[in-house]
């Protein structure tokens, strides 16, 4: 692969997990700066909008040769992702002179190939969720439980890596990923949430399977496995932000969390005016540069984030306590030393008071960085997914 094939598979990639965001922002450029704007801004700025036009960004993609004052934190989280595809860029005149915008259209088609399939599904209340699979469908089944409100692209990583050996399988939550935006009156609940996790699985046909939930997915899973044992096989629970009523131990994190999204769910008047917050540029001073996009998308519009917060405050304030003690599946519980975002001690409790848990605590990492899917939290899964399937012959 050449250099140029390289950056614009690279380039592909930025511009898809950008991309939702993007969808839902007024404005309709992104400016980019580049250091040396002599040398790369016009190479710079048509190969840019040729992977826009690729990817389906509606939006152009302006170069430019100095900082400007910071906009809303939403476009400067797209622009900074951007932006990183020209801090080490090859020789783009060159580039451009030599083989035009071929290699980022073969890009692009690569990249449609190699997405997840996209499958509509229909709830028990009558919604759609986007679902998506990867991998060989005849392999054994994992079911993906995401964090609330995430775009599909902040678990591509998983369902690469998983998908080598596994048929995977993931969804959007429910009404925040529509083109017409949420529902009014659209149900909220964790209940709710885990019927959308049995939908899915109808919907594709799965048996009993592994189910791995990530963040405040870890809750739907819980409350799946207590409501339909039958249903789950195995379970494992990454970070998960566990609430226990009176008797809970959260981070500073969990608690200003749950704190916002107690207010954006009042009302919708509230949430536009707490939304507006996250406007500032300062709103990305602890998020990873590279996951911004992606975990700033619920909070892209008042109204999207008012129902965000309402499926996220189900999920945050969901007290699992009695729940515990009546789970019976084989259950690995992964949490780190550092996690300063979902409280390390939630995963011990729920390790202890489930029957048949594993704990595996890392000595760094929190729900964010499980993420960026290390060789080492990869094999960690699927060892343990292996081993359960070894042990139920001929569950698929």
């Amino acid at each position: 692969m050449t250099g140029f094939e390289e950056w614009a598979a690279a380039a592909v990639e930025v511009f898809g997990e950008v991309k939702p965001l993007a969808d839902r922002l007024p404005q309709d450029h992104f400016e980019v700066a580049v250091a040396d704007h002599e040398c790369l801004g016009t190479a710079a700025g048509r190969l840019l909008d040729s992977v826009a036009r690729e990817v389906g960004l509606r939006q152009t993609v302006h170069v430019r040769a100095a900082p400007q004052p910071a906009g809303s934190s939403f476009g400067l989280a797209v622009e900074r992702r951007i932006s990183t595809l020209l801090a080490d860029a090859g020789p783009l005149d060159d580039w451009v002179r030599d083989a035009g915008e071929a290699p980022i259209v073969r890009a692009a088609a690569n990249a449609r190939d190699r997405a997840p399939r996209l499958v509509r599904v229909e709830t028990r209340d009558g919604l759609t969720l986007d679902a998506f699979t990867a991998g060989d469908r005849a392999r054994p089944a994992v079911v993906l439980v995401p964090p609330c409100g995430m775009p599909v692209e902040l678990s591509l990583r998983w369902l690469r890596a998983l998908g080598e050996e596994h048929f995977v399988v993931t969804w959007q939550t429910r009404g925040l990923f529509s083109a017409h935006g949420p529902e009014a009156g659209m149900a909220s609940g964790v209940a709710d949430q885990a019927d959308d996790l049995l939908a899915v699985m109808d919907a594709l046909d799965l048996p009993a399977c592994h189910v791995m939930g990530l963040c405040g997915g870890a809750v739907i899973v819980v409350e799946a496995a207590h409501r339909h044992p039958g249903r789950l096989g195995s379970i494992s629970l990454w970070h998960g932000d566990y609430d226990f009523g009176a008797g809970s131990t959260k981070t500073d994190h969990q608690r200003d969390v749950q704190a916002l999204m107690e207010m954006g769910a009042d009302t919708l008047a509230k949430a536009a005016a707490y939304q507006k917050l996250m406007h500032r540029p300062a709103a990305l001073a602890k998020i990873p540069e590279r996951l911004a996009p992606l975990v700033l998308y619920p909070y892209a519009s008042p109204v999207l984030f008012h129902h965000y917060c309402r499926l996220n405050l189900a999920i945050m304030s969901f007290d699992i306590t009695d729940l515990l003690g009546r789970i019976r599946h084989p259950t690995l519980v992964v949490t780190s030393r550092t996690d300063t975002t979902a409280h390390p001690e939630g995963s011990h409790r729920v390790a202890r008071e489930l029957a048949r848990a594993r704990l595996v605590e890392e000595p760094s990492g929190d729900h964010l960085s499980v993420f960026d899917t290390s060789s080492r939290l990869v094999q960690l899964a699927a060892d343990f997914v292996a081993a359960q399937y070894l042990s139920t012959p001929g569950r698929r």
